[in-house]
């Protein structure tokens, strides 16, 4: 991905913060990078590191051997927690804090920790973060990420620079040309997650996605009969969705769905066009979406904790189709 060309066309403000930054060799000793939902805030974070730690001082437009070790994860003097893995434990802050007390190994002394999406941290954990960022030593710089900023701690953010992010105009993502060979339906359901047509490009191919895709619109051309809907969702959806990544993604494409089919019966432009019949059904089965929407988030937020995840699966498609079905 050109990070160069996708902060100076479609992030301005943070494009010319970390501009102004890196000339000046002048960073917060933390920043929160927020947006919605696609927004590659991980990888943005992980290319601003290689440009700090590089002694140029302005954003790099090439590899170089510092980028390459970050991205094969064998530069020591970084720390990436990875909360859209897992939730993020108390241990893992314990760990960040016994190896940043130690001095850099590298040559630069520069030592940078990456969380990312902060919201999926235990309380505990949270606590730990805070002392963290309340004692920074010198030359030693964090990154955290969010999609859901109010989910975030005012205490952590009142410690960190907040930066901004904003969406990537859909239509532009569903027609850029680099996409003509991609298929319209993955195209436009991945540019609700994605905001890079070279990913969105990616992700069309990758198996996982394949795999989720086929679940979900399996999973919904059942809910207009309930009895083969459970079936499917007790013997087949549990033991593919095995993993909470998995299953928060299965919800966030249920909730993407849910909203265009809101739209579709609010005569509302769509971004599914290609989905309109499925949209139709959902229209057709469920009498009040925007309830079911929340009830969605509700669970997506529940993964958090240490559930049952195939009983929350169940639960989930008996709340969501029983109790809300015309």
């Amino acid at each position: 991905m050109d990070y160069v060309n996708y902060l100076q066309n479609h992030q301005a403000i943070p494009y010319e913060i970390f501009l102004n930054a890196l000339k000046n060799n002048r960073f917060f000793h933390a920043y929160l990078l927020s947006g919605p939902t696609g927004t590659p805030l991980l990888e943005i974070a992980k290319y601003l590191t290689k440009c700090i730690l590089s002694d140029e001082h302005k954003y790099l437009k090439e590899t170089n051997t510092i980028s390459e070790r970050v991205d094969n994860g064998n530069y020591p003097d970084l720390i990436i927690i990875d909360g859209k893995k897992d939730n993020i434990k108390i241990d893992d802050i314990r760990n960040l804090e016994d190896q940043f007390s130690k001095c850099a190994i590298e040559r630069i002394g520069i030592k940078i920790y990456i969380i990312n999406l902060v919201e999926n941290m235990a309380s505990n954990a949270v606590n730990a973060l805070l002392k963290f960022l309340e004692e920074p030593d010198e030359n030693t710089y964090a990154f955290l990420t969010t999609e859901n900023e109010y989910r975030v701690l005012p205490t952590i953010k009142s410690r960190t620079e907040i930066i901004h992010f904003g969406t990537v105009d859909q239509h532009y993502l569903i027609d850029h040309p680099s996409l003509n060979n991609v298929d319209v339906q993955d195209k436009e359901l991945l540019s609700f997650f994605y905001n890079d047509p070279s990913v969105i490009n990616e992700l069309s191919l990758d198996e996982d996605y394949i795999e989720a895709k086929k679940d979900l619109l399996n999973y919904l051309s059942k809910i207009d009969d309930l009895n083969e809907l459970r079936f499917f969702v007790e013997n087949e959806i549990i033991k593919t969705l095995k993993t909470k990544p998995s299953i928060r993604f299965f919800i966030d494409l249920l909730i993407v769905f849910f909203k265009e089919a809101l739209k579709l019966k609010l005569n509302k432009p769509l971004i599914l066009n290609s989905y309109k019949e499925l949209l139709s059904k959902i229209n057709a089965n469920i009498k009040e979406l925007d309830n079911c929407i929340l009830k969605l988030m509700n669970y997506r937020n529940e993964l958090g904790y240490n559930l049952n995840t195939s009983l929350l699966m169940i639960n989930l498609t008996s709340n969501i189709f029983e109790s809300e079905k015309l």
